[in-house]
């Protein structure tokens, strides 16, 4: 049931209800849409996070970035205005310098690929949000080798449905949201709509004093999606999603003394524009196979840019200035086709299902970077405008068995062929390079119903992630800065998952170990012969391992009492010599891994409507780079929100990072100043925020 009606419903049965309500959203079966047979969260052999929309509505989260950091073993890289350089168990890019996509994390919204610029990854009117840890090669292909992120958002209703959110808050906070589902006319088969709209503003919790602005570093963002469902017959759905993203923010987020008032006189831009859709037609027409077609197109415009100095201009006794700005235009189309069998089809005796899935895209991507440099004590001037043209196409083809050994005993096995042609293109002199390569996934799990309660699994699964070229370098780099080869991993993993309904309990567990061969690491090393001295680049190392643990639980010790808590614990190693001729590194942990990650919350309803919720996040120190051994702080985040639900509305005081804990998400060790001098400079996440939110459903 939709959570509109829910609580409609519920608020008429009052006191009865919110108990059931509580019993019913967070311990009730969850299918996964990410799988490719869409099992249920319990059955799926992989460690999972899945939110559903009632409980990112209780956490009050409107965006992934407000769920990244309470999801065990994931962590981000601050290095833009919203969260979009993403690490699962320590793999994951940290920035985008290099001048191609390079995803390590796959993020979809709707079936659409957003890998790599998944800052549009609003949680308005969103079903659930899922994270797949591990690599998901066979299920997604190359940019999910340390995992998935698959948001799906909610699809339209027979019945009507409309609602409205506000919010105001600190730091100039506004949020207004609408939505509006239902039927076109009151036939059995009628199509359906769903239309929601999001705007957000906020000022980024930074003050210029130079100009005498709060909102440099501000948030100005904008989702609308559209959703229709067609009936063409008994047999065949037609769903069309359609999304309008437009980011407009600010990024002006460093300061020399790493405090959150900047002097910067050229602050800079974080944009995307995403208009997207996808078809997707569903047969049932044949009696041995279900037809699955998905196609989708995304065109993105997305700008970044900010004060390479940090600071205004004669701050300094000399001139010393830089601006940085890269202009991206993505545009990406795919076409996947699955067929599923049906119990006609099984084969072997009846006691194995199949899939098997055909996979194609194309993806363009134009990149215009300048970089304006000034020094004038060193009498030395750049002013360098680099073009990049890189276009990738994939053609995969996948399949999957899942075969009964007994009644609790299932054997599932898929592989997953894919070729890669890309071609790079530069304007700074460097030679067109043209990559083509067979890349193959793979994974092999055992799931046994151990009781009725307990469900273990355990599986082994082959990723991988496509070799590729550094296009952004500036005209005179070093030519060992200029590629980097395809990387493999193979992944270990035993899983446990109960679900305990008499103790109103569910809990998980999972123990991974990741063999990483030629990983992928992005760095930067100071190269004089390169123009503007400092290059970015994609490298390899030789070996490297992750290795831990996840664990979930949710219980409800009372119908209207839920506790909730999860925990991550990682270790990695790292091997190899780095690009980088002045440092080098052995047996370390690598950048952006913390080797703990733990949320603990509570949260209360009462029979009369009122709602009360805490929660607590912790995150381990963890090294901010490959390149050199700074780290960050260990941190502990609060939150907490009271409110009232009563019929046909709703409002929620609410707090977040309530004790203003001061930590970082980015950092460098470098000097940006005219000495030169090696700093440690730190990018610090959002501070203290208290504000109201509302909902009116009608």
């Amino acid at each position: 049931m939709n959570r509109f009606n829910r609580l409609s419903i519920a608020s008429l049965l009052t006191l009865g209800a919110l108990p059931v309500m509580a019993q019913t959203t967070s311990l009730a079966p969850i299918t996964v849409s990410a799988d490719l047979r869409q099992s249920t969260d319990q059955n799926l052999a992989a460690s999972t996070t899945i939110k559903t929309q009632t409980e990112l509505q209780d956490q009050g989260a409107t965006h992934f970035g407000d769920i990244l950091l309470q999801t065990p073993n994931v962590n981000y890289s601050g290095q833009s205005s919203r969260p979009r350089h993403i690490q699962i168990r320590g793999m994951g890019e940290r920035d985008e310098y290099t001048g191609a996509p390079n995803a390590s994390v796959g993020f979809a919204i709707d079936g659409i690929d957003f890998s790599g610029i998944g800052m549009v990854g609003n949680l308005f009117d969103v079903k659930q949000v899922e994270v797949l840890r591990g690599p998901q090669s066979t299920r997604y292909g190359a940019s999910a080798l340390a995992g998935l992120i698959n948001i799906q958002t909610n699809d339209p209703t027979a019945d009507n449905e409309q609602m409205i959110e506000a919010s105001a808050g600190g730091d100039s906070l506004r949020e207004l949201g609408l939505v509006s589902s239902g039927a076109f006319n009151k036939q059995a088969n009628s199509p359906q709509y769903r239309f929601s709209m999001f705007k957000h503003t906020s000022d980024g919790f930074r003050n210029n004093a130079f100009l005498g602005r709060s909102d440099t570093n501000g948030r100005d963002e904008l989702n609308i999606r559209g959703k229709l469902r067609f009936f063409p017959s008994s047999l065949t759905t037609v769903d069309v999603s359609l999304l309008h993203a437009d980011y407009n923010n600010g990024y002006d987020a460093f300061s020399l003394n790493n405090s959150f008032t900047t002097l910067s006189d050229q602050p800079g831009k974080d944009t995307q524009l995403s208009n997207a859709g996808a078809v997707k037609v569903t047969h049932k027409g044949n009696p041995n196979f279900t037809l699955v077609s998905t196609t989708t197109l995304a065109n993105s415009d997305m700008r970044y840019s900010y004060d390479q100095d940090w600071v205004y201009n004669r701050y300094y006794p000399t001139t010393f200035s830089g601006f940085y700005q890269n202009d991206k235009k993505r545009v990406n189309v795919s076409q996947e086709i699955r067929l599923i069998s049906t119990p006609n089809s099984r084969l072997w005796q009846n006691s194995t299902d199949w899939l098997v899935g055909f996979y194609g895209s194309k993806l363009d991507e134009k990149n215009t970077n300048l970089n304006q440099f000034t020094d004038s004590a060193y009498g030395y001037i750049a002013d360098t405008l680099t073009q990049t043209d890189y276009t990738l196409s994939k053609l995969a083809s996948f399949v999957q068995l899942d075969h009964t050994l007994r009644a609790t005993t299932k054997v599932t096995a898929g592989l997953r062929l894919e070729q890669h042609e890309a071609n790079f293109s530069s304007s700074n002199g460097i030679d067109a390079f043209k990559p083509s390569e067979t890349l193959w996934g793979a994974n092999l799990t055992l799931t046994e119903q151990l009781t009725p309660i307990h469900s273990g699994y355990a599986s082994i699964a082959r990723g991988y992630k496509a070799a590729g070229y550094n296009p952004g370098l500036p005209a005179g780099s070093d030519a060992k800065y200029l590629r980097y080869a395809s990387e493999t991993a193979i992944n270990y993993e035993l899983g446990l998952k109960s679900d305990n309904q008499a103790q109103r309990l569910k809990t998980k567990l999972s123990v991974f170990y990741t063999d990483r061969q030629n990983p992928q690491f992005d760095g930067y090393s100071y190269d004089p012969a390169a123009g503007t001295n400092y290059v970015f680049y994609t490298e390899n190392f030789s070996q490297a391992s992750n290795y831990g643990l996840e664990g979930e639980f949710n219980w409800q010790p009372q119908p209207r009492w839920q506790v909730f808590g999860s925990a991550g614990w990682l270790m990695t190693d790292v091997s190899g010599t780095p690009l980088n001729s002045n440092f080098t590194i052995s047996g370390r942990q690598q950048a952006h891994a913390p080797s703990y990650q733990a949320m603990l919350g509570t949260q209360y309803r009462t029979a009369q409507g009122y709602f009360v919720r805490v929660d607590t996040n912790a995150v381990d120190r963890f090294y901010f780079d490959n390149v050199h051994n700074i780290k960050s702080d260990a941190y502990t985040l609060w939150n907490a929100r009271l409110g009232y639900q009563a019929k046909d509305w709703e409002v929620f005081l609410w707090g977040r990072n309530i004790t203003d804990e001061k930590y970082a998400t980015r950092g460098y060790y470098f000097g940006n100043d005219p000495s030169y001098t090696a700093q440690t400079y730190l990018r610090l996440g959002d501070r203290q925020q208290f504000g109201l939110t509302t909902r009116f459903y009608f």
